[in-house]
């Protein structure tokens, strides 16, 4: 069956279990900045649509061969919400380096936003699903109430994302001051075999080269622009997709837009786990490697896209010919407990999607001209 939009897109209606599930006919809205006052509560609007983010990256062709098992990711930002369901049995209690308290709730919810990118579990009425729904999830909170990063926080929490033996660590913000302390820590964490990844900008999305980003030892990673290259400044590694993407709010079933090179850098951490999880005899260079030497080539550009089937498996991903956010949805995996006729129907939409990725990868190699540019305006 086939729907009109307003714009004469095409949507497909996926029918699971006798309910039908379509594109919200909301867009979420936006993650509230900080304000120090209030704390971001849950959004009103659950998305039914895959983001392009999301749809582009397709981390479905890698769950058959790992879903992140037994790799912990730490989020060092603002804490991770246990109260969001799709983190339930996820999230470890990390810590709050500022009181030195557990990190388990988000007033400020990027943190949460950031893990649901990274681990968020599948659930029925939601296509969102993080990159590594298997992964564990360390919450480190770093940020105030106000938004701000207190001198020394970045480097503590990198510490205490170590000393709790998390393989991946994401740096979802950073600052523009170079220390010995803040190298000290991605040093020590390197040498507990910890990848460190961090976006190239800070929350407020300054074209100034931060830290951690900046250290060799750290992979950074930016968000793709407009005009299909790195966004914000040159010290980069590899970029992913962000804009139009959205995400788990800490609390509720609802999502909020997020975007920017923190999100980007969630896909990267996300796709890192995968492959620390399926590849476990690596070191964090070695992970740093094949993610960078398997990312998609960018024209114009020496820093690539990352190719989460590519860095699992070494082989070039049909990931790349996912189609723009106005595409069908993805079907994601049933979860556990669910009855025969909703698994039945799960199956069937994977078998769909299955052909679907096949007659498109067919496609591409017969065009003599391939996407690289974004498809947002």
């Amino acid at each position: 069956m086939r729907l009109s939009g307003p714009a004469g897109m095409l949507a497909l209606i996926m029918t699971v279990g006798g309910s039908v599930l379509v594109p919200a006919a909301e867009t979420p809205p936006p993650l509230p900045a900080p304000d120090g006052r209030s704390c971001v509560g849950a959004s009103p609007v659950q998305v039914a649509t895959t983001s392009w983010p999301q749809g582009r990256m397709a981390p479905q062709l890698v769950w058959p061969l790992t879903q992140g098992q037994e790799v912990v990711v730490a989020i060092v930002d603002t804490g991770v919400s246990r109260a969001a369901p799709a983190l339930a049995g996820a999230v470890r209690p990390g810590r709050d380096v500022l009181t030195g308290a557990p990190a388990t709730d988000d007033c400020l919810g990027r943190g949460t936003a950031l893990a649901g990118i990274v681990a968020a579990r599948p659930a029925l009425g939601s296509e969102m699903a993080g990159m590594a729904p298997a992964a564990t999830v360390l919450p480190i909170r770093v940020v105030d109430a106000n938004g701000r990063i207190p001198p020394g926080a970045l480097a503590a929490g990198i510490r205490a994302a170590a000393a709790e033996r998390a393989t991946v660590i994401l740096v979802g913000t950073g600052t523009s001051t170079d220390s010995g302390d803040l190298r000290a820590a991605v040093d020590a964490a390197v040498a507990a075999d910890s990848l460190v990844v961090a976006a190239v900008t800070g929350a407020d999305e300054s074209a100034r080269a931060t830290y951690p980003a900046a250290y060799p030892q750290v992979l950074a990673v930016a968000a793709v622009g407009a005009d299909g290259l790195p966004a914000g400044t040159d010290e980069v590694d590899l970029t992913a997709p962000a804009a139009g993407g959205h995400s788990i709010g800490p609390a509720g079933a609802g999502h909020y837009r997020v975007g920017g090179a923190a999100v980007a850098a969630a896909y990267v951490a996300g796709t890192a786990a995968l492959v620390r999880s399926y590849h476990p005899g690596l070191r964090w260079s070695q992970v740093r490697d094949r993610l960078v030497s398997t990312a998609e080539p960018v024209v114009s550009s020496d820093v690539g896209t990352v190719d989460a089937y590519a860095a699992v498996s070494g082989v070039a991903s049909a990931a790349r010919s996912v189609p723009p956010p106005q595409a069908q949805p993805v079907r994601l995996p049933a979860p556990p407990g669910t009855d025969p006729a909703i698994r039945i129907a799960a199956l069937a939409g994977s078998v769909l999607l299955g052909g679907a990725v096949v007659l498109a990868a067919l496609v591409l190699t017969l065009r003599s001209a391939r996407r690289r540019r974004p498809p947002w305006p």
